[in-house]
């Protein structure tokens, strides 16, 4: 398989911290005793290309790899254990061909510790697909937003007026939402009292900044304290409704792309995906988040909530895409419920066999 070599554009990442080693004496030891010469890789190559440490020589590390790479002065090559290392190495000789000689400048390691392994997908037996992206952002804050709320939320409130009298939808800046609710920002469902009335509060949340917010909230107004177990009953009932408001708001607020892109690595949190559809590539850089449908071959989709960790833009004589890291979160009517991790966690045990 012919290995291409591309330019990388950053346009959104999560800043990683690191720690540093800078004597070539501990790193040559490093790549070539306490790591037994495992493979290393060329950084922004596609699929990613080896490169295997033979011996030390010259002050440097002997390196085997395929001759047709035009290996640079600079080289980067990378190793994901349990921590992300990257290898920064000046050429200092080419031996033969796809035989060179890299003397070591420093080493690169992140301080956050990875909690799953990644696995390479060198095939399409697992794929991305039917993303939804929004074309307006989901906040409260956001105008358009706000009109086709305006529109949403009467059609709710009248279809289920006949069961629930009492039921409201509302955002969170709405000027009428109890003072309560505003202050304490409610994001789990629950009962409040407001002065002698009792109200039932469903939040619909999205992921922001590192945490879940509420962009609207059910409300379902009550004379009077009502019994936990019919609270329950009211909840789960609260919760389907909730699951098909949502679902109203994304159908609205997004747009629908179903054609399946490439996953480059995937882990239990996370994934790296190559976008090379023209209408993705444009409205990615402006998401923080989106949803999207894993797909293993012979097993029915997974639908998954990613939040974007980094976007880079990668550039060759020949293609250009985008490379999508993102991690696997959600909770509620996007939750990455319990089962479905569970079903994760066996396709990818399979994966790596």
């Amino acid at each position: 398989m012919k290995t291409t070599y591309y330019k990388v554009h950053p346009i959104k990442e999560v800043s990683r911290t690191w720690d540093y080693v800078n004597d070539p004496n501990i790193i040559n030891n490093l790549i070539l005793v306490k790591l037994n010469k495992r493979s290393l890789y060329l950084k922004n190559s596609i699929p990613p290309a080896e490169f295997v440490p033979n011996q030390e020589k010259e002050g440097g590390i002997e390196f085997l790899y395929n001759p047709s790479i035009d290996i640079q002065t600079k080289v980067i090559l990378y190793l994901d254990l349990n921590r992300h290392f990257e290898f920064h190495f000046s050429l200092k000789e080419v031996l033969s061909p796809g035989v060179a000689i890299l003397v070591p400048e420093i080493v690169k390691v992140s301080k956050q510790q990875r909690k799953f392994s990644r696995i390479d997908v060198k095939d399409d037996s697992v794929t991305a697909a039917n993303f939804r992206v929004s074309k307006n952002k989901i906040s409260s804050n956001n105008i358009q937003f706000q009109i086709s709320t305006k529109i949403i939320f009467p059609q709710f409130e009248e279809k289920y007026k006949t069961k629930y009298p009492a039921i409201r939808i509302m955002l969170p800046n709405d000027k009428n939402l109890p003072l309560q609710i505003t202050k304490e920002e409610i994001i789990k469902p629950q009962t409040i009292q407001v002065d002698s009335k009792y109200i039932l509060v469903y939040p619909l949340l999205t992921y922001q900044k590192n945490k879940f917010v509420p962009i609207t909230y059910i409300l379902l107004f009550l004379e009077e304290k009502i019994p936990k177990e019919r609270e329950t009953e009211i909840l789960i009932e609260l919760e389907r409704i909730a699951d098909e408001l949502y679902e109203k708001i994304i159908e609205v607020n997004t747009v629908l792309i179903k054609e399946k892109q490439r996953i480059i690595n995937i882990s239990e949190g996370g994934a790296a995906i190559e976008i090379t559809n023209e209408e993705l590539m444009k409205l990615m850089p402006y998401q923080d988040s989106f949803t999207f449908d894993l797909v293993f071959k012979l097993v029915a989709p997974i639908r998954m909530f990613a939040e974007i960790k980094y976007i880079h833009q990668l550039i060759s004589e020949e293609k250009e895409f985008l490379v999508v890291g993102v991690d696997f979160a959600g909770e509620g009517y996007t939750e990455f419920k319990k089962n479905n991790r569970d079903l994760l966690k066996s396709l990818l045990a399979k994966l790596k066999n």
